[in-house]
């Protein structure tokens, strides 16, 4: 007989595993659009790329007011809130009139997307342990891959037969279902009150920082996910510039590589009892910045034929799949009542980080082929030196 408490945990797993999964979601879903998006309000490609940095601003800034809500007031409130407000900026940019209502409108929808994965990772910290994390915000990722993986593939096919305008839509209706989901499935998690030996509430920012296990963990993620954005961000205009691919075309193709970074991510759960979590984080960092070298090496002066760069892509988003779906429960090990703090500071890195290091990248290099896959490899390399020259060691 199915055990109950068993089949609901698992419902549980598979809503927050959504709810953690509104960035890829709103990215992957609006990606192959941006040139149609571009066209259809005529304004230059800078416009609609800057939607989606103000999206990851949003999504990087709120994790500190989330984090702070889910420790002081509750995981599940703060958890229904920021879904209501990401459900209705959906809404909101599927009704905009322009370019200031959509980039206004993204911003928020940023805010209400953090919480989902903030308050997430703190309720399986609080559930599982230390011990158990990690473990479980991998398995969590099993589940999240595989939105990057049909994202784009839908909302090229939106693009192509009705308008860009409906992906938002159905990022409305998801988030309208992971709502229910959560407010029939999500106890109460967070603890009664901090253990005697923890710091209060005012000192949990600086204890997280002060670890040098986050942080090690937290830039190396941010580095990594600054590749992606970058790569995504420009990906569909320079494919339609110089491959002529069509926005159903360019879904396929992204959803594609976002496959690679969903192999890697099921990857880890054969390799990290075998090698470990590091060791594996290490594999997976090494096998990133093989890709980004080998793209670097031949678009440097050219532009080679489509099928020769799916390759390297390919296998820097395997890596990156390895080092996204361990780097995060290993960055929250050692935090118990203060995990929605560090959770919401993970966030902030990640997202806040690599979106600046995008929108600088990409303001500054003019989008060309060749700068584009020099930032990469630059950020490539900074994530594997940020898990190199930073010390291990707990801090105490």
């Amino acid at each position: 007989m199915a055990d109950p408490a068993k089949n609901q945990s698992y419902l549980l797993i598979f809503v927050l595993a959504i709810t953690s999964s509104f960035a890829p979601l709103s990215v992957d879903f609006f990606a192959p659009s941006m040139p149609s998006a571009t066209r259809d309000l005529g304004i230059a490609a800078e416009s609609i790329q800057s939607t989606l940095y103000l999206f990851f601003i949003g999504y990087g800034l709120a994790p500190f007011l989330w984090g702070l809500l889910a420790d002081r007031l509750g995981r599940r409130r703060v958890m229904l809130t920021g879904i209501s407000l990401y459900c209705l900026a959906s809404i909101g940019c599927y009704l905009s009139a322009g370019i200031f209502e959509l980039s206004l409108l993204r911003l928020i929808q940023g805010v209400g997307a953090a919480s989902g994965v903030v308050v997430a990772r703190a309720v399986l910290r609080d559930v599982h342990g230390p011990t158990g994390a990690t473990k479980a915000i991998s398995g969590m990722f099993l589940v999240m891959v595989w939105v990057p993986i049909l994202g784009p593939v839908l909302g090229g096919y939106l693009a192509t037969h009705f308008s860009w305008r409906v992906s938002f839509l159905i990022m409305a209706l998801i988030a309208s279902s992971t709502l229910i989901g959560c407010y029939l499935w999500q106890a109460e998690t967070r603890p009664e009150q901090a253990p005697q030996d923890q710091p209060s509430h005012r000192n949990n920012w600086h204890m997280v920082l002060a670890n040098p296990s986050f942080i090690r963990h937290a830039l190396a993620n941010m580095f990594c996910v600054g590749t992606m954005l970058l790569f995504i961000s420009n990906y569909s205009y320079l494919a339609e510039q110089h491959y002529q691919l069509s926005a159903s075309g360019n879904g396929y193709v992204l959803a594609a590589f976002n496959a690679a970074i969903s192999v890697g991510v099921y990857s880890v759960r054969w390799l990290a009892p075998r090698l470990g979590v590091e060791r594996t984080i290490y594999t997976g960092l090494w096998l990133a910045l093989a890709g980004w070298s080998i793209l670097w090496g031949i678009c440097f002066d050219s532009v080679p034929a489509a099928t020769i760069i799916l390759f390297p892509v390919m296998l820097a988003c395997l890596g990156t799949g390895m080092v996204l779906s361990l780097s995060v429960g290993q960055a929250l090990v050692p935090f118990a009542y203060a995990a929605g703090a560090a959770s919401a500071l993970f966030v902030c890195v990640q997202s806040a980080g690599s979106s600046l290091i995008s929108y600088l990248a990409t303001l500054s290099f003019q989008g060309t082929l060749s700068a584009i896959t020099t930032v990469l490899l630059i950020c490539s390399m900074s994530a594997l030196s940020s898990m190199k020259f930073i010390r291990n060691e707990a801090s105490t």
